[in-house]
């Protein structure tokens, strides 16, 4: 396939190539504004080419174009117009100012719009305001940039990124908390086929009525990805690369070898001889000096009236900072558009390939635990003492098998291998038909294919696999997605007031998945074969190989939709939708559903009493309703009686596996069903210097989905999936865009945007008073929660013992009875704040003086707590010489046996400001029509952040351990993958 992909790109290239032989006269001029200051950097194309230039600092240009030949002059901010070339003399034009961003188009599902006639809160993010830097997800582009999206990640290049978006709508966790993605109109395609470079703009639709047309899947919103497309008669080729290095941000402050031993002796304790033989900082050891990374991406696109076509090729490389880590990733793209039936009809197709590497590390292999504890080797390198080898005199890995926490990090690492290879698929066919009457005709097919290898070897020195010999396990699993989707448009004006638009619809979306298998085998001879060759292996007598269990299983959804639109005298603006939905994932008596929608908006500055005044530019007033549902995260067998393993019995001399019920059936199960309403106002005041938008919104989630305790008398196991509850989010979101400072040399954007959000949990149903979450599982906690989800209270609700000091060298806490107590109990925990943060925000800067331009963004949040359970877990004075701990515990009384217990002693803020990134770039200008710029640019991302909070980062990935939903957030468990700062040097090269 590759090949083939490679032979249609370089024929294309050379037809690229092709359209810039042609030579003809030389054509100058000026371009000027209304006041008659000359205007740089102006782009000016012959119309129907590739050729195009650009006006110099005096505004003035020089450009190949034959008489008669139409000259295009485009500059942001301005209104764009035409000039046709004559006999001779100059072509000097003006450029007036205008209101380019009302007629900017948005992407609203299955169809589009401009800013102007908006009716929803919808915001769409266009690719030169995406943040710079190594970006493996398309999300990362957006982090900070969208009011009331709320974007974590940390340093992991195999990580995924948590996106929340106007609070949490579900006690679910995973795909069910996410937003729901379309790619180039394909609904749930996957990130993972798009390079950053390829992407146009990104539309969010916020409200309920903008993403009630996507129906069931569209509670926490819906993001639609535009990629780039070729245009006829405009041949473009363009490079980007760049190249960077990553510097680990921080790290968790632990006791080094001479600080542990002082205060060991200090205290009456000492190591045993086994434990005091090196000088380790272990940090160090499971981390790279500097991790290195890389991105190339080649497009081109063009073509004729007839027939246009674009593609790509795209090499990224992210070597993590976590040694044995990385991923590499190489995309191809290619489109093809033509028209026909005298331009009647018009066909798409595209076709995209991505290829995934991933190095993974020792947190991520499931099933695998030894010495009693999960071999998480972020927990590992914290806890390891500082005082023990890496390795023994003979070059193999130091442990010690007395020690309860006793893995060799660095071990952990180079001893278990776990790497996946994940071939990604998608070809998509559209038409596009016109009828008669004016009728439009859509159709859009498409098919969707996932490949997964998966490849785990613990070797023979694993601790993970001890006197094994080596474990290889391999698997290949299959996922597979089709969609059948078609509607019919209509649009009419008449009598030059009224604008009338309608569309119907029908999809069919089918995906299957689980259909995969594994295998595995033990005790090789070497471990050079790795998990290469499992008939290597030469496991004793009744081994049985792990063959995993993959449930193959069919989840379809028919929808049927509709939506009309309507304008009076572009004034006053009127939109309703309505979806109807089906799912096998839900229970046979609610396995449909509607989800309906109406907005309005009414633009002010249109009105006649608005005609004498100079303040606003822009003036539109928008209200929207609408329901939405969140059926992510569900399979077809959810509602479903499910059997399997329940134990074993004793029959004629064996032990026979015994096969029951594991599930409840729920007939009644049905979606999480989310009503917004939504008030919002856009203006621009100033001739265009100040824009912005402001939302107010009430989001109600009703029918919550949770596994509620069911008595056996009546089912058939203890619990059962149900919908018990109900959640309220309010908010306001404030964007504001501005240009302070702008002359001939100089120009000053500011753009920016804050949200606050109140989250609290209105209901949990009649079965369920309270639930108690978030265990992190630290030494001597096992099954102590911090956390509860209570009705009157947000998601992520910290509940725990209040910490009042220390009294004769004992942690004390207040007690249920109001009197202070050294041995507390479960029932003396208290509420103790929330990890929702109140606000968020972002803050961007662009100062662009002749070719240079400087960006830099700032992002932040404030009002949330986070608990330090790293901190609280080894702060156990009295055991320092079994783990190492943290540098606070150099100062605690080792009578201190309470020094570890979670209270709220380890709560503390999350408020931070982070400079997340800043660029600095030069373009060049290059004579002659074949190189149309040169861009060279170096970025700094995380440059630094100001907070308070004392753990490695107060900004945590909620993707990590349960932490997507209230049952874990704000949690710091001590299974983060560090952070990075990256510095890199950029080049985008036009052709």
């Amino acid at each position: 396939m590759a090949r083939y992909l490679f032979g249609i790109l370089s024929v294309l290239l050379l037809f690229c190539f092709s359209n810039a032989l042609a030579q003809t006269g030389v054509v100058k001029g000026t371009v000027k504004d209304a006041q008659g200051s000359p205007l740089p950097g102006v782009t000016i194309q012959v119309k129907g080419t590739n050729k195009s230039t650009s006006t110099d600092v005096a505004g003035k240009f020089s450009i190949d174009a034959a008489k008669g030949s139409v000259l295009q002059f485009r500059f942001i901010g301005y209104q764009s117009i035409e000039a046709t070339v004559g006999n001779d003399g100059p072509v000097n034009v003006t450029l007036t100012e205008g209101q380019k961003t009302l007629n900017d188009v948005v992407v609203i599902g299955y169809g589009t719009t401009t800013k102007k006639e908006l009716t929803s809160a919808i915001t769409t993010v266009k690719a030169e305001n995406f943040n710079t830097g190594v970006v493996a997800t398309p999300a990362d582009l957006l982090e900070g940039k969208v009011a009331g999206l709320n974007i974590t990640n940390d340093g992991n290049p195999n990580g995924t990124a948590t996106v929340t978006l106007r609070g949490p709508s579900t006690l679910r966790t995973g795909a069910a908390s996410s937003p729901f993605y379309v790619i180039d109109g394909v609904p749930d395609a996957d990130f993972s086929l798009v390079a950053p470079s390829d992407i146009v703009s990104i539309d969010v639709l916020k409200d309920a009525s903008a993403a009630a047309i996507y129906g069931s899947r569209a509670t926490n919103g819906v993001i639609i990805v535009t990629t780039k497309k070729g245009k006829a008669g405009q041949s473009y080729l363009t490079y980007n690369a760049y190249a960077g290095i990553e510097k680990i941000a921080n790290q968790f402050q632990v006791a080094t070898a001479s600080q542990l031993k002082a205060f060991l002796a200090k205290t009456g304790q000492s190591l045993t001889p086994a434990n005091d033989n090196g000088t380790t900082n272990w940090e160090d050891e499971i981390e790279r000096s500097s991790g290195f990374s890389q991105n190339h991406n080649l497009s081109f696109g063009g073509g004729t009236d007839k027939t246009v076509f674009g593609g790509s090729i795209n090499y990224l490389e992210d070597q993590g900072i976590v040694k044995t880590s990385g991923l590499n990733r190489f995309i191809g793209r290619l489109n093809v558009s033509h028209k026909a039936l005298n331009d009647k009809l018009k066909l798409d197709f595209s076709l995209s390939n991505s290829i995934t590497n991933q190095d993974l590390i020792v947190n991520d292999i499931p099933l695998y635990s030894a010495n009693g504890a999960n071999p998480n080797v972020f927990r590992a390198a914290v806890q390891a003492l500082p005082t023990r080898a890496v390795y023994n005199a003979d070059g193999s890995f130091y442990n010690d098998p007395t020690l309860v926490l006793g893995y060799n990090p660095l071990g952990l690492l180079e001893t278990n291998t776990y790497n996946q290879k994940v071939n990604l698929l998608l070809a998509n066919a559209k038409a596009e038909l016109q009828l008669p009457f004016g009728v439009l005709y859509n159709l859009n097919l498409a098919y969707q294919d996932r490949n997964t290898t998966g490849n785990v070897y613990l070797n023979s020195a694993s601790e993970l696999a001890q006197n094994l010999g080596g474990v290889a396990t391999r698997s290949q699993d299959e996922d597979t997605k089709k969609l059948f989707e078609n509607y019919l448009s209509y649009a009419h004006k008449w009598s030059g007031k009224h604008d009338f638009k309608v569309l119907f619809g029908y999809s069919f979306d089918q995906t299957e998945t689980g259909n995969g298998f594994q295998s595995s085998n033990e005790n090789f001879v070497s471990d050079a074969t790795s998990y290469h060759n499992l008939a290597l292996g030469t496991a004793p007598a009744g081994y049985v190989p792990n063959y995993g269990s993959f449930s193959d299983e069919t989840l379809r959804l028919i929808s049927f939709y509709s939506r009309i639109n309507y304008s009076y005298e572009g004034k006053y603006i009127f939109q309703a939708s309505i979806r109807r939905d089906g799912s096998n994932a839900f229970g046979a008596n609610n396995q449909w559903g509607y989800f309906p929608a109406v907005s309005g908006a009414w633009r002010i500055i249109d009105e006649s009493f608005m005609k004498d005044q100079n303040l606003f530019d822009d003036l539109k007033l928008r209200v929207g309703y609408g329901k939405t549902g969140n059926s992510l995260g569900f399979d077809a067998y959810t509602p479903l009686t499910q059997y399997g393993t329940t134990g074993s019995f004793y029959y004629n001399g064996n032990w026979i596996g015994a096969i029951g019920p594991t599930q409840n059936p729920n007939p009644n199960l049905k979606w999480e069903t989310t009503a917004t309403l939504n008030l919002g106002v856009d203006f621009s005041l100033l001739k265009g210097r100040l824009s912005g938008t402001v939302d107010v919104y009430d989001k109600k989630t009703t029918n919550m989905i949770y596994s509620v305790p069911v008595s056996t008398v009546t089912y058939l196991v203890s619990t059962l999936t149900a919908n018990v509850g109900s959640m309220d989010n309010k908010g306001i979101e404030i964007g504001l865009n501005g240009t302070p400072i702008k002359s001939r040399d100089f120009t000053w954007d500011s753009y920016g945007n804050i949200s606050f959000n109140k989250n609290m949990i209105t209901s949990l149903g009649n079965d369920i008073s309270k639930i108690y979450a978030g265990d992190p599982e630290g030494p001597g906690q096992s099954g102590t929660t911090v956390s509860i989800i209570q009705a009157g209270y947000p998601l992520g609700e910290f509940y725990t013992l209040k910490y009042i000091g220390l009294v004769n060298g004992v942690s004390t806490y207040m007690g249920a009875d109001g009197k202070p107590t050294t041995t507390p109990t479960s029932t003396d925990r208290t509420y103790a704040g929330n990890a929702q943060p109140t606000y968020i925000f972002g803050w961007g800067n662009t100062l662009t003086y002749k070719k240079f331009s400087l960006n830099f963004f700032f992002r932040g949040q404030g009002g949330n707590k986070i608990m330090d359970a790293s901190l609280a877990d080894f702060n156990t004075p009295y055991s320092a010489t079994t783990h190492n701990v943290p540098v606070i515990t150099l100062s605690e009384p080792v009578t201190d046996v309470n020094a570890n217990l979670y209270s709220t002693r380890y709560l503390e803020s999350g408020t931070f400001v982070r400079l997340s990134n800043a660029t600095l770039s030069y373009k060049f200008k290059v004579p002659g029509n074949y190189i149309h710029g040169i861009r060279i640019y170096t970025t700094a991302t995380n440059v630094f952040i100001i907070t308070k909070y004392k753990g490695v980062d107060p900004e945590l990935n909620l993707s990590l351990n349960n932490q997507a939903s209230g049952q874990f957030i704000g949690v710091d468990a001590n299974n983060y993958y560090p952070k990075t700062r990256t510095f890199l040097a950029g080049l985008q090269v036009d052709l």
